[in-house]
């Protein structure tokens, strides 16, 4: 075999070998979605499913996180996006898929629509605004963050039954992204849950039921730190 033969054997071979290693180290991207199993109503005010229908409208969500790209933050000024780190499905059809799974599973009311247009006329429609769903990083900790606004209304009348706003916090025990996750949908949970405890509360009063419980009664999953408005 001459040497220019040689040559170009071992060039090919060196060159298969920067491309495979190369390959073997470029990143690929994760996947991820919120998700919870629903529990039952605490304290509910009827045992019957009210005879309402709900038209549930997809939420709202500020733009800074109406992204692929999950959110993460060192400090209030400046957000940052994770190449590699997504979500699978956008945000806010997530968290409204969320919501819309959680009234089916605990039968608030008769029937939970998602259009005008697929079922029986609505007598309320419930929207809201994710505001918040990121990371907050500190020197030390982690801390899952959501801040999210239920608006409920009466669309015989027009009035605001319900509006209440979410802002909670919880501790992330590892600095590991999918444990990040699980802790935002902890606290998805424990938002949606007590929305849902108090809309039911207010659907008892709107429906004449007498010796109502009061609203808030709380939810097993306690958030680290709780910026929440009393329901209006």
């Amino acid at each position: 075999m001459s040497l220019r033969s040689i040559i170009a054997i071992t060039s090919i071979g060196f060159l298969a070998l920067v491309l495979f290693t190369g390959c073997a180290n470029v990143p690929y991207k994760k996947y991820y979605q919120l998700n919870y199993l629903p529990g039952l109503i605490a304290d509910r005010q009827s045992d019957k499913p009210y005879p309402f229908t709900i038209r549930l409208k997809e939420f709202d969500i500020e733009e800074a996180y109406n992204r692929p790209q999950i959110v993460y933050r060192q400090s209030p000024f400046e957000l940052r996006y994770y190449a590699y780190r997504v979500w699978a499905v956008k945000p806010s059809r997530m968290v409204t898929d969320l919501v819309y799974k959680h009234l089916l599973d605990v039968n608030l009311v008769s029937s939970v629509i998602r259009r005008y247009d697929e079922g029986s006329k609505p007598q309320y429609e419930l929207s809201g605004m994710v505001e918040a769903l990121e990371e907050y990083d500190s020197d030390e900790l982690w801390f899952s963050h959501i801040a999210l606004r239920f608006n409920l209304v009466n669309l015989r009348n027009g009035n605001i039954v319900y509006n209440r706003r979410f802002d909670l916090r919880k501790k992330v025990l590892e600095h590991n992204p999918e444990l990040v996750i699980r802790e935002m949908s902890a606290l998805i949970e424990y938002a949606i849950s007590q929305a849902i405890q108090d809309i039911d509360s207010k659907l008892a009063a709107e429906s004449g039921i007498t010796g109502a419980k009061p609203e808030g009664t709380s939810i097993d999953v306690i958030p680290d730190s709780l910026n929440v408005e009393s329901p209006k």
